[in-house]
């Protein structure tokens, strides 16, 4: 599945292919089969996989911590936009432009990633309302600021965002 996501990355939904994917895994495309009946099953397992992985486990792994709403949102920050974790939205968000499905699979996990931020902020103290508006606030600032930043973020930048946010 990584390998597929690299694919899909460096080079949209039409480089993620069997033979190029067993290639580059040392594997022979009769193995690959072995997982995989075609292609499409492929995607639907790197969609799912990205879904699980990027959404469910990472969110899961961020509840957990002490610390309070300023250490889960500085760390899902760190994660998304220092470590990583984010790096295959732009490529999963350009296939839904072109395929429902997928569109349908994206929309579902960016309601689960807000519903989550939401309960981080009304643990935090925040009501209803107030806590959603802030949560898509932060969704859309991880979203959006790979896209926008200069290549050397600010130092503390994402601490002040966090405090902002918290206030």
């Amino acid at each position: 599945m990584a390998a597929a996501l690299e694919s899909l990355r460096k080079g949209g939904v039409a480089a993620v292919r069997v033979e190029r994917l067993a290639a580059g895994l040392g594997i022979t495309k009769g193995s690959f089969y072995w997982h995989f009946r075609n292609r499409e099953e492929l995607l639907e397992a790197v969609l799912a996989y990205w879904s699980r992985e990027m959404t469910d486990a990472e969110f899961e792994r961020i509840a957990v911590l002490e610390g309070g709403l300023a250490v889960r949102l500085l760390a899902l920050a760190q994660d998304v936009l220092e470590k990583g974790m984010g790096r295959y939205d732009p490529a999963i968000r350009a296939w839904a432009r072109a395929d429902r499905k997928v569109a349908a699979a994206v929309a579902q996990v960016d309601r689960r990633r807000v519903r989550a931020l939401t309960r981080f902020f009304e643990e935090g103290g925040f009501a209803g309302g107030e806590a959603r508006s802030r949560a898509r606030l932060f969704y859309t600032f991880l979203l959006g600021e790979p896209q926008v930043r200069s290549p050397a973020r600010e130092a503390g930048e994402l601490e002040r965002m966090v405090k902002l946010l918290q206030r």
